[in-house]
């Protein structure tokens, strides 16, 4: 009998764990020693230049936001996974020839299956709902701060004013 599986892939729970840090641009050298004046910025989030100090500030508190959201779902994922264990646990245990046992014993073990069965779908729906804020964050910084260029000396700054970096 197949079991439930956690709508929120591994792989992207590694996200939350690796997730890159901003990069340079490879197309135009960015750096503290470009004058201020041909400093180019972005004017909207999709535009073209680097972040501004400001945006890399919101992109350290999301990052933060993220890894907060990773914690509550890896913990619903930890006790989903041994709820799971229990259930395969109990599967094995039922014999597969019902004459082995009484008709009793039998229909206990399988009323008490079908019961943590129901307890895991109820873990799993919860735990979807969980996930849904680290999926849309996680969604945002990448499309907002993943591989997007910036200036180090407003990094820099904005680790300062932040207290925290990626």
């Amino acid at each position: 009998m197949p079991f439930l599986k956690l709508f929120l892939a591994p792989a992207t729970l590694a996200l939350a764990v690796a997730v890159p840090n901003l990069s340079f641009s490879t197309t135009a050298p960015l750096d503290s020693n470009t004058k201020k004046s041909e400093r180019k910025y972005r004017t909207t989030i999709k535009g073209n230049g680097a972040l501004t100090q400001k945006m890399i500030e919101t992109c350290i508190i999301l990052k933060g936001d993220i890894d907060q959201e990773y914690e509550k779902i890896d913990n619903s994922k930890k006790t989903f996974e041994a709820l799971n264990e229990e259930i395969e646990t109990l599967a094995a245990k039922i014999p597969k020839n019902k004459d082995d046992i009484s008709v009793v014993e039998y229909n206990k073990q399988v009323s008490h299956y079908n019961n943590k069965l129901k307890e895991l779908k109820k873990l799993a729906e919860t735990h979807n709902k969980k996930s849904r804020p680290y999926q849309e964050k996680t969604a945002r910084f990448k499309e907002e701060c993943n591989n997007q260029p910036y200036y180090q000396d407003d990094y820099a700054a904005a680790v300062k004013k932040t207290g925290k970096s990626l």
